[in-house]
């Protein structure tokens, strides 16, 4: 052989990460405790590390597995590989090399047996912080993975171990958000509006429900998007003479009508790039949604402010791609006015959206209130014409359009509380109202304008449709009515609610939730209960939007028995639906193995 095809074997020996004269070294244990062949776990200022005994030499590396945290001090050796005895991932005992093609390795660490007879371990100045930061690495690859793979399992595990390394609820939002909205061709999915619902009610759960509302949004996400990118499109070229914002809203509202979404998120994506502010990318997109009539059943307005919240958390990080699947709403939901259940009202809404400019003119000019209760009767009527007529004649007279969503907002949650059950395939309806309602709300505060009004009139002439949904009206909880038992505490009272909610004794949890109100009991503990009889289930986004409808409106309110009816319509939304449990076993599992603790010592209750 030349010396031209000789190999130099120096280039293949494996790179030493740890330099042992740089370490400092802890004693562990006396070198006679330990047996051939099996592991030790020690932790050393939070570094778990498994050590081994292996025809006569010691060797040290990471406890957690990298595939699924699993304790490599329980793994066996056989002929120098460390297998890991979950999935059989195996590694080289002394250098932590992975034999798995794509497999991340295992950290390894310098041993030796002093003259006090112990096992010493060394370990490299600052690798606490190194060892997070592989951590963090390695938990967001493997949030991609749970997602492509479409994993709750994985997705969970990814999700305890970045927030257990320190990784904010900011960055997981924002990985997750990005991903929905860059591997879909479709538009605002189910799940990047669960995580931004997440972010908005962050402090109305409680810490230990926190990964577990994650993994429910990043779970929809990886299951509405294929893990193929969807087509890149780009901003308009730059030029001394770009089109004036009149020019690309007229285009933009074309476009949409046309049903031509790669144009329209095109006009979007220009606006961006020209720093033309969210505002004006919010009138856009709000003008877009309510040029048709209640478009996709409220969802494309509802799922618009999402989007915008969305952006507002994760500081506009990822904007170029988050924006987009929201052209797809616009250009691809159901337009009611093409529908026969809105016949009737189409030449109604017409005529007044003929007064647009007067409206509009008006309200700005002068100044009134309502009262937000006694608005809401009104918009509770059973004739859309007259219901109409009210909301026109309240905003001509300068009553701002927020408070008409909130009456609005309080109308739906009635029709919530008032659903029979035998409407059980509707549910969906109220859902949308009640979410719709509270969306219309925030957008006013985003971008108001003259189009945004035509909403409000939208939003009324559905709640009427919804009448027949409250006949006969279901009963509502009587002020003053208790359940025959007696509570020591208000945990008492909630794990109660959980129990009615298991066994789907509706009433009885909306009396509970009613008397817990009235005795002035701890309103943050009842948020948690609720919210953590929605996470528990594998609960789909109606539920959610519910529940973020009637916290928000709870708070905005000062009369106590719209503030009572919000929590009621949510307790029945949520306790009246019964699904499985799968999200919320495969968190639980992930977070035992993120502490270290091994599956096949779990107790379950019968």
């Amino acid at each position: 052989m030349s010396t031209a095809q000789r190999l130099d074997l120096s280039e293949m020996r494996p790179q030493i990460d740890v330099d042992p004269a740089t370490c400092v070294y802890h004693r562990l244990a006396p070198a006679s405790e330990f047996a051939d062949g099996e592991g030790r776990p020690f932790t050393i200022d939070g570094i778990h590390l498994a050590v081994f005994l292996y025809e006569g030499s010691f060797h040290a590396v990471d406890n957690r597995c990298p595939h699924m945290g699993y304790p490599m001090s329980k793994g066996s050796i056989r002929d120098g590989v460390l297998i890991c005895h979950w999935h059989h991932w195996e590694f080289d005992l002394k250098t932590g090399g992975c034999l798995l093609t794509s497999g991340d390795d295992l950290k390894a660490f310098p041993v030796e047996v002093r003259d006090d007879g112990y096992a010493w371990v060394g370990i490299p100045p600052g690798e606490k912080e190194e060892a997070r930061l592989r951590l963090v690495a390695r938990g967001k690859r493997a949030l991609e993975q749970g997602l492509k793979d479409r994993s709750s399992f994985l997705i969970a595990k990814a999700v305890a171990a970045l927030r257990q390394t320190g990784a904010t609820p900011q960055e997981i939002i924002q990985q997750g958000l990005y991903y929905g909205a860059h591997k879909t061709s479709e538009g605002w999915s189910s799940g990047v509006a669960i995580l931004t619902l997440a972010a908005n009610m962050w402090d109305d759960i409680a810490e230990a429900d926190q990964n577990l509302f994650l993994v429910h949004g990043l779970t929809q996400i990886s299951r509405r998007t294929s893990g193929s990118s969807r087509r890149q499109r780009f901003p308009f070229p730059r030029s001394n003479t770009d089109q004036d914002l009149a020019t690309l809203k007229r285009w933009f509202r074309t476009f949409v009508d046309q049903r031509h979404h790669g144009a329209a998120e095109r006009i979007l994506l220009t606006l961006h790039d020209r720093d033309c502010g969210k505002e004006t990318l919010a009138d856009f997109v709000f003008t877009a949604a309510t040029d048709f009539y209640f478009t996709g059943d409220g969802h494309a307005l509802d799922f618009a402010n999402k989007m915008f919240e969305a952006l507002d958390y994760v500081e506009w990080v990822g904007a170029h791609e988050i924006l987009r699947p929201i052209a797809v709403d616009l250009v691809s939901r159901t337009r009611h006015e093409e529908t026969s259940r809105w016949a009737d009202s189409l030449p109604v809404l017409e005529n007044i959206f003929t007064r647009l400019d007067d409206i509009w003119e008006d309200n700005q000019r002068n100044e009134a209130t309502i009262d937000v209760s006694e608005f809401t009767q009104v918009m509770l009527g059973d004739d859309f014409e007259p219901i109409l007529a009210r909301v026109e004649e309240a905003l001509r007279a300068g009553v701002p359009p927020t408070q008409l969503c909130r009456a609005m907002t309080y109308a739906s949650a009635l029709r919530t509380l008032r659903f029979h059950l035998k409407n059980e395939g509707d549910w969906h309806d109220v859902a949308n109202i009640y979410s719709y309602a509270h969306a219309l709300y925030c957008t006013f505060h985003y971008a108001a304008s003259k189009e945004l009004l035509r909403a409000i009139f939208h939003g009324a002439v559905f709640l009427t449709y919804l009448r027949w949904l409250n006949m006969p009206s279901a009963r509502v909880p009587r002020h003053g009515q208790k359940l025959d038992e007696h509570f020591t505490s208000s945990e008492d009272m909630l794990k109660h609610l959980g129990e009615l909610a298991d066994f789907q004794k509706v009433f009885e949890a909306e009396v509970l939730v009613s008397q817990y109100l009235e005795e002035g009991r701890d309103i943050a503990k009842l948020r948690h209960a609720l919210s953590h009889i929605m996470l528990r289930e594998d609960a789909e986004l109606h539920m959610f939007q519910v529940l973020e409808a009637a916290f928000r409106h709870y708070d905005l309110s000062d009369d106590p028995e719209e503030k009572r009816v919000h929590l009621l319509a949510a307790t029945r939304y949520i306790t009246a639906q019964k699904v499985m449990k799968n999200i919320l076993w495969a968190t639980e599992n992930a977070e035992r193995l993120q502490r270290g603790e091994l599956l096949s010592e779990r107790e379950d209750d019968d």
